[in-house]
C-alpha cells in the first residue's frame, strides 16, 4: 500500500512538473515571437500578407510543439479524424465544441493558416498584440465582427469559432451562442464542424492547468461533412430567424453527435 502511494506520489509530481515545464515552454515561445514580430512591424518594406504567413507558421509550429511535449510526459493522447478539415479549402467556417482550456491548441497544431477570434485582452496586450495583429485575428470586441469575419471567409481564409463562447460549463450540456450562426449566414459559407472528446474529462472551465488525471488524458478529434446553409434552414426568412434557425440546428447536431 506504502509502495503504491509513493509511486502514485512520484507519477502525479512528474505530471506536474512535466505540465509545468510544457506550459512555460509554450509561454516563453510566444513571447519571443511576440518580441520578434513587434520588432518587425516596424521594419518598412515588408508585405502584411507576408508577416502574416511567417506568423501563422510560427504558430502552427509552436501549437505542434507544444501537444508533443504533453505527449511526451504522458500528459495527452490524441486521435486525429479530420478529413473534412484538412480537405476544405479556403473560405470555410470551421465550428467546435470547447470542452477544455487546449481545444484551439490542438486545431492550430493539426492545420496551419487559420484564422480565429481572440479576446480583447489578447489584443491589448503588450506582448501578446504584435502577434494577434499581425496574423490577421479578429478581436472579439469589435463593433465589426461580423462584417471582419465576412471579409476574411469571402477572401478565402478558413476562420475557427467556438459557438459556445467559453468552455463547456459541463461535459454533457452544450449551449450555443449566435455569433456563429451569425456569421455563417452573412458569409454563405460552408460549415466544418469538428467535434472534439476528452476523455476522461479534464482542463475544463474552472479547472486548474495541472489538474490532469493519473492516466492522463486521450483526446479525439473528428471532422463532419461539409454543412451548406440552403440544406439547413429556409434561408428566404428574415436573417434573424435565420441566426436563431442556425442556432438551434448545430447546438441538436453536435447534441445527437455526442450522445
Amino acid at each position: 500500500m506504502g509502495a503504491t502511494m509513493v509511486k502514485r506520489g512520484l507519477k502525479k509530481a512528474w505530471q506536474i512538473t512535466g505540465a509545468a515545464i510544457s506550459y512555460t515552454l509554450f509561454g516563453l515561445g510566444a513571447l519571443i515571437v511576440g518580441l520578434v514580430f513587434r520588432l518587425i512591424s516596424v521594419i518598412p518594406g515588408i508585405p502584411a500578407a507576408t508577416r502574416q504567413t511567417w506568423i501563422r507558421n510560427c504558430i502552427h509550429a509552436g501549437c505542434r510543439g507544444f501537444i508533443l511535449t504533453l505527449r511526451a510526459f504522458g500528459l495527452i493522447r490524441y486521435q486525429f479524424a479530420l478529413n473534412s478539415m484538412m480537405q476544405a479549402s479556403g473560405g470555410h467556417l470551421v465550428i467546435a465544441n470547447h470542452p477544455t482550456l487546449i481545444d484551439v491548441v490542438l486545431l492550430f497544431a493539426v492545420r496551419k493558416n487559420f484564422c480565429c477570434i481572440v479576446k480583447g485582452e489578447l489584443w491589448h496586450n503588450m506582448f501578446t498584440s504584435a502577434v494577434v495583429r499581425q496574423a490577421g485575428f479578429i478581436p472579439n470586441h469589435s463593433a465589426e465582427l461580423i462584417p471582419l469575419a465576412v471579409e476574411k471567409l469571402a477572401a478565402g481564409e478558413n476562420l475557427i469559432i467556438f459557438p459556445e463562447g467559453t468552455r463547456t460549463e459541463t461535459s454533457d450540456i452544450i449551449r450555443f451562442k449566435r455569433g456563429a450562426s451569425n456569421v455563417a449566414v452573412a458569409s454563405g459559407a460552408p460549415i466544418v464542424p469538428v467535434l472534439i472528446k476528452c476523455n476522461p474529462g479534464a482542463l475544463k472551465k474552472g479547472d486548474k492547468w495541472y489538474t490532469i488525471p493519473d492516466e492522463g488524458l486521450c483526446y479525439t478529434l473528428t471532422s463532419g461533412k461539409r454543412l451548406h446553409l440552403n440544406e439547413l434552414i429556409d434561408t428566404t426568412k428574415p436573417k434573424t430567424l435565420q441566426y436563431r434557425e442556425l442556432t438551434r440546428f448545430l447546438e441538436h447536431y453536435y447534441k445527437d453527435w455526442m450522445a
